[in-house]
C-alpha cells in the first residue's frame, strides 16, 4: 500500500525544485518567489480531485483532526461518538480539546455501527465522527441520517481513506469537514502530513487562522505585518512536502488501480472456497488497500491464521492490533497526561469519565476476534499474488 513504493525521479525533480529556489516556507517571502506556491497548489488541486470547496494542508494526519475539532470549538465537557478501531489520533485528538471521547461499536464493516451510536446520545454530544477503516468508508448515508435527526455535526476520520467513494462521492466530503493522512504508510504520502476539506468557508478560515499562529494570510504585505484574528499554533505544512503531495497526487489514480486489481486477482482465485469477508457499505469505492476474511469464529481464525503462516504468508487477527483497538491502549484506560490539568480526565466539566475497559466493546470484538487480515502493497507481483492465494488455500483447508 505505501506511496513510497511510487516515487521515482519525479519527486527527486519536485523536491529539487524547491531547495535550488530556496524556498521552503508555505508562506513568506512573496517577492522573491516568483508566484510559486507549492503548499497553495496541492490544496488545491487535493480540493478538485475530492470535489471540496476548500483544502488545508498541515503537518500531520494527527493534526488535520485535531485543528478542525478547535476551528469547531470543541473543548471540555463535549463528547464525541467514535470508533474502538480506529488509530489512537482519532482519540486523541479529541482529548487534546479537553473532550470526552465516547466509544460506540462496530460492525461486520469494521467502520462504525450507527445503530449502536443512538443510545450514547446526550446533551453533551457535539458530533458523530465515524471512522473510514482501511480504506473503505462507513455507511455515510445512515451517519448523514442519524446526525440530521439528532441535530449534531458530523465529522469524517478519512485519514486512511484518501482515494475511497461512497456512492460516486469521496469519503471525507459528506460530513461537515473530512482528514486525510499523508504519512509513509499511506496510499499517497509526503512522509508526515495531513488535509482537511470542507465545503464551509467560515470553518475553512477558522482552520487556517489556527494552523498558523493566527495569521490573517495576505500576500500584498510582509509576513510580519500581518494581523492575527486568533490564538493559534504552528501546524504549517512546509513547500517540501507541498512539492511531494503534487507529484504523488497524479499517481493516487493508477495506484487506486493496481490494488484493486490485486484485490480482485486473489478473490476470484479463492471464489470457491466460499469464504464471508469485509462487508463493504459501498465495494466499488474500496481503496482495496487489505482483504479482510470473517471466519465462523475465533479458534477458526486461529486456525486460519497458523495454516497461513505454515506455508509463508502472515495474516493478522485484528483482536490483536495494538495500533488500531482501544483494547488494548492502557495509556487511554490509565489517562497518562502530561498536563496537571487533566481534562477531560477529574474535570469539573466532565459528568462521568469512560472508563475504557478492555471488556468492553463485545461487539466489536467478536467481529475482530475471527477476522484474518492480508494488506496488499501497490507494486505487488504475480508471484506475490499467488504466495497470498496458496495461504488462504492453507487457511481454509485448517477449518
Amino acid at each position: 500500500m505505501p506511496g513510497f513504493e511510487l516515487f521515482d525521479q519525479r519527486e527527486i525533480d519536485a523536491l529539487a525544485d524547491v531547495i535550488n529556489r530556496k524556498m521552503v516556507h508555505r508562506y513568506s517571502f512573496n517577492d522573491s518567489r516568483g508566484g510559486i506556491y507549492r503548499v497553495e497548489e496541492f490544496e488545491r488541486a487535493v480540493a478538485d480531485h475530492v470535489g471540496a470547496r476548500h483544502c488545508l494542508a498541515v503537518s500531520s494526519g494527527s493534526a488535520s483532526l485535531y485543528v478542525a475539532m478547535k476551528a469547531c470549538g470543541i473543548g471540555p465537557g463535549d463528547e464525541i461518538i467514535t470508533s474502538p478501531f480506529t488509530f489512537i489520533a482519532s482519540i486523541e485528538a479529541i482529548l487534546e480539546c479537553g473532550a470526552v471521547p465516547v466509544l460506540a461499536e462496530i460492525d461486520e464493516s469494521l467502520n462504525l455501527d450507527p445503530e449502536s451510536v443512538k443510545p450514547l446520545i446526550n446533551e453533551r454530544t457535539k458530533a458523530v465522527m465515524p471512522v473510514h477503516m482501511f480504506g473503505s468508508a462507513a455507511d455515510m448515508d445512515a451517519f448523514g441520517r442519524l446526525c440530521a435527526d439528532y441535530g449534531l455535526a458530523l465529522f469524517e476520520d478519512s485519514c486512511q481513506a484518501m482515494g475511497a467513494t461512497f456512492r460516486g462521492r469521496s469519503a471525507g466530503t459528506f460530513g461537515l469537514w473530512g482528514t486525510y493522512s499523508l504519512d509513509p504508510y499511506k496510499i499517497i504520502t509526503v512522509g508526515e502530513g495531513g488535509l482537511i476539506v470542507t465545503d464551509d468557508e467560515e470553518l475553512y478560515r477558522r482552520m487556517e487562522y489556527y494552523h498558523d499562529h493566527g495569521h490573517i494570510h495576505d500576500k500584498t504585505i510582509d509576513r510580519g505585518a500581518e494581523g492575527k484574528h486568533c490564538l493559534g499554533f504552528n501546524f504549517r505544512m512546509s513547500e517540501l512536502q507541498g512539492a511531494l503531495g503534487l507529484v504523488q497526487l497524479t499517481k493516487l489514480e493508477g495506484a487506486l488501480a493496481a490494488l484493486r486489481g490485486h484485490k480482485r486477482a486473489i478473490l476470484e482465485a479463492v471464489a470457491d472456497l466460499g469464504l464471508a469477508y469485509r462487508v463493504h457499505a459501498d465495494p466499488e469505492g474500496d481503496s482495496a488497500t487489505q482483504i479482510v476474511f470473517l471466519l465462523p469464529d475465533e479458534a477458526s481464525a486461529r486456525r486460519f491464521q497458523k495454516a497461513s503462516k505454515e506455508v509463508g504468508v502472515g495474516c493478522g487477527n485484528l483482536s490483536d492490533n495494538t495500533w488500531h483497538y482501544a483494547r488494548h491502549w492502557q495509556t487511554l484506560r490509565d489517562g497518562a497526561l502530561y498536563s496537571r490539568t487533566r481534562c477531560p480526565y477529574d474535570c469539573p466539566y466532565v459528568e462521568a469519565m469512560p472508563e475504557y475497559r478492555p471488556v468492553e466493546w463485545p461487539r466489536t470484538h467478536a467481529v475482530l476476534s475471527r477476522t484474518a487480515v492480508y494488506g496488499l502493497s501497490i507494486a505487488m507481483m504475480e508471484e506475490q499474488i499467488g504466495k497470498i492465494v496458496k495461504a488462504i488455500r492453507a487457511g481454509t483447508a485448517a477449518l
